[in-house]
Order: structure tokens, then C-alpha cells, then sequence
């Protein structure tokens, strides 16, 4: 019998179906590099290539829908690969009425669909691809230097414009980068945990414009995968929020050290759960063994079934290659129907 290809094995797994492996995903940034289209593609495919994973996560820089607006990004030498925005659009809320729609095909925009173009030229018999597209939240936060909370209190009305706006320009984006070839939507969203923003504050201006953005990409995206981004403070992400949206397939967030955990989240939603690497723990500072056991152990707990093992966030660029293979092959070598892991599906 024919191996499952990766499309198939997303697919089911998603469904909630237990396939012939347990996919497994892993994404860093590729600083510099990402500037340009072919920089960004050819590390993505190079990082493919090395560690063959079952989905590529497309990862843009981080300042990638900004620049269009007037953000200088710079790369500072951070460990996770990040960019930084060294200028910023906005700097009183005048300058909020400043921003005009954009044509996503052009400028930075129109960079990072050339780059999904090119990875589709040798991801699409191989392996499904998911482009990472930033909440229209996150994006206000950082046109303004992450003073978002603070103008969503003193100027709400021009935030909800604003708001509006960002997230046309999003949902074109996502479009395009759909059309140029990606297979799925990773949704990026920093104000999704308790300590970013109030239940009111999320209510108001963050869940409407997901929404919104999300429903008008169900039809066109063969699936959408959401990021609730946690901070060094953040202890709790609102999956029970999120996780009421009929129009996502899985749930990713940094699961290793934020409550709560993949078993628990499986146990009050039908979604799939993206997670159980921790990329700041025994990935990067441990030996070949703890990365390996410490995954396992992840996987045991949280169970085979609706499970794509990934990292919490970006794996940092310093991180032991020989520790990422350790954790593939780790995964790789499970066989779902094997009596080993019967207890854990």
C-alpha cells in the first residue's frame, strides 16, 4: 500500500482522523535572508530539504505588512531571527488618518507573494504550505511601537477605522498569497492572551477584525492554523474564545510553558492542536537525548489523535541542528497503530 502523502496526512489529521505517522512542523526565522523573495524562498526550501517536515510554515520577516506604510525594519541580531521596526508610522493619532488601502502585489507586500510563488514551484508535489499572515491587532501594534492598547482606550473610534482598513488590507493579502500557491492560512495574533488585552479590549477590537478576516478566507484556503503569541509574562491564552470559531482547524500557541495544556484544550474543542516543542527549552539548551525525550513526553501526554507537533514560536536561530533532526526523527519513528501507542491515541 502507497504511503500517505503529506497532503492527505494534514488532512486527516485535522479531521480529527489518526494517519499512518504523526505530522510534525517546525519553523524558524532566516534573518536577512527573508528580505528578498528569493533570499526567503530558497531558505525555506534549504530548512525543507534538511529536516523534511510535513508542513512549511512560510515565514515572513516580522515587519513585512508595515513596511508599505512607512515602518523601517532592521535586523538587531535577536536570537529568535526577528526583525524590529527601527522608524514607526505612528506617533499621535493623527498620523492613524494617514494610512491609505495598499496594493498587497506590490512593494514588501508583493515580495512576500513572489516568495510564496517560488516555494510552491517545489513544495507543490511535496509538501503543504501555510503563509503566515499577522492579525489586523498585531499590525496596529506595530505601526504605532506597541502603544495599541493605549489608543484602543484614549481614540476608539479611530481604531475601529483603522481597524477596518488593516483588515481589508489582510484579507487581500491572504488572498494573493492563497492564489500564488500557499495551502493554508497560519494566523499570527499577539492579543490573545489574558495579560495583552481586557476581555473587553479583545471583544472590541481584536476577536471582530479576526473574525472578519478568517470568514473571508474559509472558502478559499484549504485550511487556517491561529498563533496565540504569548510574552515572557503572559500565563493563560483565551483558547475557549478562539476555539468557538467554527472557521478554524487548529490552535497553536506556546503550550510547553502557557496554560493550558494540548490534552486539556482537546478535551473542550474538536480542533487540532499544533505544539508540544518547547523551543527555549530542551530543543535549544539540551542534548540530542533531552530534545528527544522531552518531545515524546509531549506528545504522550497530550495524545496522537487531532496532534501536528510544532514549537510554540519561532525556534531560535542558534538552535542545535543536530537537536531538530533528534526531535524529527523522534517523531518520525512513531507508528500510530503500534501497540506502544495505542494508550495514547
Amino acid at each position: 500500500m502507497s504511503q500517505m502523502s503529506r497532503f492527505e496526512l494534514i488532512k486527516q489529521t485535522l479531521l480529527g482522523n489518526v494517519g499512518e505517522s504523526v505530522p510534525i512542523s517546525i519553523w524558524k526565522h532566516h534573518p536577512e535572508r527573508d528580505r528578498t523573495p528569493d533570499g526567503l524562498a530558497e531558505s525555506e526550501i534549504a530548512m525543507h530539504r534538511q529536516f523534511d517536515h510535513d508542513i512549511i510554515k512560510i515565514s515572513f520577516h516580522s515587519c513585512y505588512p508595515v513596511v508599505d506604510w512607512g515602518c523601517v525594519p532592521v535586523y538587531d541580531g535577536a536570537t529568535t531571527g526577528s526583525n524590529e521596526c527601527a522608524s514607526w508610522t505612528v506617533h499621535s493619532s493623527a498620523d492613524w488618518e494617514t494610512l491609505e488601502p495598499l496594493d498587497v502585489n506590490a512593494g514588501e507586500f508583493g515580495k512576500q507573494i513572489r516568495a510564496v510563488q517560488l516555494i510552491h514551484e517545489y513544495a507543490q508535489s511535496r509538501v503543504p504550505t501555510m503563509a503566515t499572515v499577522f492579525d489586523p491587532s498585531m499590525v496596529a501594534d506595530l505601526l504605532c511601537k506597541g502603544e495599541f492598547r493605549e489608543y484602543m482606550d484614549k481614540n476608539p473610534d479611530i481604531m475601529k477605522s483603522v481597524l477596518e482598513l488593516i483588515t481589508g488590507v489582510m484579507i487581500d493579502f491572504s488572498r494573493a498569497a492563497l492564489d500564488a500557491g500557499a495551502d493554508g492560512i497560519f494566523l499570527a495574533s499577539q492579543h490573545s492572551t489574558y495579560e495583552a488585552v481586557t476581555d473587553s479590549q479583545y471583544e472590541e477590537f481584536v476577536f471582530p477584525y479576526d473574525l472578519k478576516l478568517l470568514s473571508r478566507l474559509r472558502r478559499k484556503a484549504r485550511f487556517i492554523l491561529i498563533h496565540l503569541h504569548s510574552g515572557d509574562d503572559d500565563k493563560r491564552v483565551r483558547f475557549e474564545r478562539v476555539s468557538r470559531l467554527p472557521i478554524l482547524d487548529g490552535l497553536n500557541w506556546a503550550d510547553q510553558t502557557v496554560a493550558p495544556t494540548l490534552k486539556e484544550v482537546k478535551s473542550k474543542s474538536t480542533m487540532a492542536v499544533l505544539g508540544g516543542i518547547d523551543q527555549n527549552g530542551a530543543l535549544r539548551t539540551g542534548t540530542t537525548d533531552d530534545a528527544k525525550e522531552k518531545v515524546l513526553d509531549a506528545v504522550r501526554a497530550a495524545g496522537i489523535e487531532r496532534l501536528v507537533v510544532a514549537p510554540g514560536c519561532v525556534i531560535p536561530i542558534d538552535t542545535p541542528e543536530d537537536n531538530i533532526h533528534a526531535v524529527v526523527d523522534a517523531i518520525k519513528s512513531i507508528t500510530p497503530w503500534d501497540k506502544e501507542w495505542e494508550a495514547f491515541s
